[in-house]
């Protein structure tokens, strides 16, 4: 790209088209072209660009788009790409709006491939955010249940392409500022539909990556929520429930207050619970198929490790009948 294009493109970013609120009755809202003034720590309303040049025919563009035109806009962007060519300064505005007027047509297949060809070319430009902004608009829409378009015939679900759109956002522009929000919305809507395994993964990954977000409280308490709701019972592997049980740990460690309100200390006490009637289990099966020594073993693990449980209690009855312990006289009246 040209310094004079990245130049020309930078000064065309630094314009903002604004509503000017509220409109009465008697006066329709429109556009307005606000300049930041540093040295006058202000914004300054210019008239808008003279008709019949590149910039004069994108600024009735935008007018259009504001106004709900939006297949007058794109019509117009056509005319005004194909006066001007590719290698004006106003080329990438123009697939902005382009793009804007496709989702304003709730065609988000088309304005997503507009924007990746944005992406692609002009990436790291001052509208790159508002191309992101964008393509998260699109990405929201599909995870809301908007079908895909195939071959025009078929509507198929967006929500792969939704995710896909969400990662990049996240992977490819980490310090932007949707990057940690992306992460969080792929999180919640894997957590919506109850897939709670890979939820629990998106949650940490934002807690890992952006520690002091300030999503760091909800998404600590729903990454131990995705873990617990992702096991699948006493039968089956406990990683899970162990991963869940560190998760509310440090959650009450961290946020005491928020975690006695939400009872994580009852939710921690059913943990134990989970664990020891597995381990329990355990012990049960090895005492049914005659390996006398692995029962006791976890039978003597459970009174050890969770004390304070049923199972504790169930463990200790075995461990008398086996005649490993002495049983209990029972307390007289």
């Amino acid at each position: 790209m040209s310094t004079s294009l990245s130049r020309n493109i930078g000064l065309v970013s630094m314009v903002a088209w604004v509503v000017a609120s509220p409109p009465t009755a008697a006066q329709q809202s429109r556009i307005r072209t606000l300049t930041y003034e540093p040295q006058k720590k202000g914004w300054i309303e210019h008239p808008p660009p003279p008709a019949g040049t590149a910039e004069g025919d994108l600024f009735a563009v935008k007018t259009q788009i504001h106004e709900g035109q939006y297949r007058g806009a794109l019509s117009a962007i056509k005319q005004l790409i194909g006066k001007y060519g590719t290698a004006d300064p106003t080329y990438p505005e123009a697939l902005i709006a382009k793009a804007q007027a496709l989702i304003g047509l709730r065609d988000y297949d088309k304005a997503h491939r507009v924007l990746q060809a944005y992406l692609g070319e002009f990436s790291g430009m001052l509208l790159t955010e508002e191309a992101l902004r964008l393509e998260f608009v699109i990405a929201e829409a599909y995870l809301s249940g908007v079908k895909r378009k195939v071959w025009s015939i078929f509507r198929v679900s967006g929500v792969d392409l939704g995710y896909q759109i969400l990662d990049e956002i996240s992977t490819d522009y980490p310090e932007g500022p949707l990057a940690e929000l992306a992460v969080k919305t792929k999180a919640d809507h894997l957590f919506k539909v109850g897939d709670h395994a890979l939820a629990e993964l998106e949650y940490a990954r934002l807690l890992k990556d952006y520690p002091l977000s300030r999503y760091h409280r909800f998404c600590l308490g729903r990454s131990a929520e995705s873990a617990l709701a992702s096991f699948e019972g006493v039968e089956y592997d406990e990683a899970a429930l162990v991963e869940a049980e560190e998760r509310y740990n440090d959650y009450r460690l961290r946020y005491r207050i928020q975690a006695d309100q939400e009872g994580v200390g009852l939710i921690l006490d059913s943990i134990q619970e989970m664990r020891s009637e597995k381990d329990f289990l355990i012990g049960q099966y090895y005492e049914r198929t005659d390996h006398t020594g692995s029962a006791i073993f976890y039978y003597q693990g459970v009174r050890k490790n969770f004390p304070n449980t049923i199972a504790a209690r169930k463990a200790t009855s075995r461990l008398e009948l086996l005649g490993v312990l002495e049983p209990v006289a029972a307390a007289e009246p």
